[in-house]
């Protein structure tokens, strides 16, 4: 079993775990990509700010004379690295969402472990012979040429809908659980 998943989820006796499930990494790519663009540009304010000299308007000098004495570009690269904080915070966030979603699939049910907020995981389980219907939906250009998707699975548990939403190759992973639960089934008959 992986180090991160004995941490956090236990298993039952005799339960095996067969695949284990995040989110294709295009998808993280594509929601760190405005972050990265913010930064690049950033950079280059950050740069053209210490490089030239921004002169105070004439107005504002005019009314208070001291302000000439303080550099308009050093304030404003200051409040551009300012910036740049938020936005480190918004990529690790970003990123351990990534992470800390994933689903397993064992030979006994489905555990789902979403990343809600900071220091809070939500675990859910089902077993598969609780399963009624798995539904693939890839939608769209990016899903299409990169093989991902989501894989809907409709449940009679207390939670009706389990959705392993953009995953990579969802059509294994239904064939997967199809297969769990069909040797599940016969286990426990």
């Amino acid at each position: 079993m992986p180090l991160f998943l004995s941490k956090m989820i236990a298993l039952q006796p005799n339960e095996r775990i067969h695949i284990i499930k995040r989110r294709h990494p295009i998808v993280l790519k594509l929601q760190l990509f405005p972050f990265v663009s913010f930064f690049v540009l950033s950079f280059l304010l950050f740069s053209f700010f210490f490089s030239r000299e921004i002169p105070w308007p004439e107005f504002l000098i005019e009314n208070f004379p001291g302000l000439s004495i303080l550099k308009l570009n050093f304030i404003l690269a200051f409040l551009f690295s300012l910036t740049l904080s938020v936005f480190w915070s918004l990529i690790f966030f970003e990123i351990t969402a990534y992470y800390l979603t994933y689903w397993v699939v064992t030979n006994q049910r489905v555990i789902e472990a979403r990343f809600v907020g900071l220091f809070n995981i939500q675990y859910s389980s089902f077993e598969l012979d609780k399963i009624q219907d798995m539904t693939v939906k890839i939608k769209g250009l990016l899903p299409s040429l990169f093989h991902f998707g989501d894989l809907r699975i409709q449940t009679a548990a207390e939670k009706g809908e389990f959705v392993l939403d953009q995953i990579e190759d969802p059509e294994l992973v239904k064939q997967i659980i199809f297969e769990a639960k069909f040797d599940y089934q016969k286990t426990k008959t």
